[in-house]
């Protein structure tokens, strides 16, 4: 407890040095407002578009896209990640096409979506979707490939069938990569997200970045962008939560507790 409680008063001081010098810069090489504001320009900007509503709407069509995105993406990988390791067949000849639409950039799908779906919401869900599928789909299927065929063994002897082979040996064994896949996904389902905002959204937090750039509006440009680094927290601390309230049995979070 006295180690955690070190640490955290160490961020929070590399927080406020890092504010300190952000203050410094602008007030010693006097840096107008353009340039970069202040920390406490930042701030005001952030509260007033919190209170007259700006931020709590467009945050609600980014978390609204991310969430619904994430849970199919997430849903599809399982399954698709579940496939792949159950046939061997079934992974040769789908893996390779799997390796290149992993290694082509989300970002290019873009214009294709747009002309396919239009610059709604939809365009914005497919691609967070892509984003999340891919690394969910991987780590499922490796998660079940490795787990030590003496468990398999074990539930031969106790004459298992498949159904309970699936949620007494694979499900729990590979949930420690599965929920590294979760959280990778989502971190690529924000930037997914904001992206799409960026190149065909009507509103969301990549909007309002877009909206900043085009005002030359610097403080409303790094106050949504701390928007978005919250947002992404949130989502993160969610999947983080769910992750030590299902592996309380873990190995890695048994020596969390006791440190």
């Amino acid at each position: 407890m006295k180690r955690n409680s070190k640490v955290r008063l160490l961020s929070i001081f590399f927080l406020v040095v890092i504010l300190l010098c952000w203050k410094l810069y602008v007030v010693v090489f006097h840096v107008s407002d353009f340039m970069l504001p202040s920390p406490e320009r930042v701030l005001k900007k952030f509260i007033e578009i919190t209170v007259d509503g700006t931020l709590l709407v467009h945050s609600g069509f980014t978390a609204l896209a991310i969430a619904s995105g994430f849970l199919l993406g997430a849903l599809l990988g399982f399954f698709a990640g579940v496939l792949l390791a159950s046939s061997r067949s079934v992974e040769r000849i789908l893996m390779p096409y799997i390796f290149v639409l992993q290694s082509t950039p989300k970002v290019a799908f873009i214009p294709l979506l747009v002309i396919w779906f239009g610059l709604g919401f939809s365009s914005k869900l497919i691609l967070i979707v892509l984003s999340v599928f891919f690394p969910v789909m991987l780590n499922t299927a490796t998660a079940f490939k490795l787990v030590d065929a003496s468990y398999y063994e074990l539930m031969d002897i106790l004459k298992a069938n498949k159904t309970q082979m699936l949620f007494k040996v694979k499900l729990p064994l590979s949930m420690p990569l599965i929920f590294a896949g979760l959280k990778v996904g989502m971190v690529q389902g924000v930037i997914g997200a904001i992206v799409s905002e960026w190149v065909s959204g009507q509103a969301g937090l990549g909007y309002l970045l877009v909206f900043g750039s085009t005002q030359f509006s610097s403080d409303l440009l790094l106050a949504t962008i701390f928007a978005t680094t919250f947002l992404g927290l949130f989502f993160y601390g969610i999947i983080a939560l769910v992750e030590n309230r299902v592996l309380f049995w873990h190995q890695t979070k048994r020596i969390m507790i006791e440190a």
